[in-house]
């Protein structure tokens, strides 16, 4: 769990799978939930740290107690699992945004091929940078 801009946030990781989204919760090992949608999955993964945790006291180990208050989520995608939930992303011009090869974008998209640190910091950087640029629009 990290404290990011004065906010608790559980790490967790999300994955596609063929029927729905699995979370694994980072910070509390053998934590997973389930769901159709992210948003159901996420919502479950509330209620499934709180039976982790329940556990987990009921074997006597000690817990912090940072999961019985607020906390948001900090949502880890692999690059797949990202497209196929985001479709409305443009591959081709996602790439020329991040200085990525496009056709090299799309096997990261289609799962053929496996991004290096380097470029899934580039692309993490241009999906943060429109958000925030995104924030600021208004119609």
């Amino acid at each position: 769990m990290k404290k990011i801009e004065n906010e608790l946030k559980v790490s967790v990781i999300i994955e596609k799978s063929d029927d729905g989204f699995w979370v694994t919760v980072e910070d509390l090992p053998g934590c997973y939930s389930f769901g159709k949608t992210i948003l159901e999955a996420l919502e479950n993964t509330r209620e499934a740290i709180a039976e982790h945790i329940t556990g987990l006291k009921g074997n006597g180990e000690k817990v912090t107690e940072f999961f019985s208050g607020d906390y948001a989520f900090k949502l880890k995608f692999d690059l797949q699992t990202l497209f196929a939930y985001y479709r409305i992303f443009n591959k081709t011009a996602l790439a020329e945004y991040t200085g990525i090869n496009a056709s090299l974008l799309r096997q990261y998209a289609k799962g053929l091929a496996f991004a290096s640190e380097k470029q899934r910091e580039k692309i993490e950087y241009a999906l943060h940078r429109i958000g925030k640029e995104l924030t600021q629009v208004c119609l």
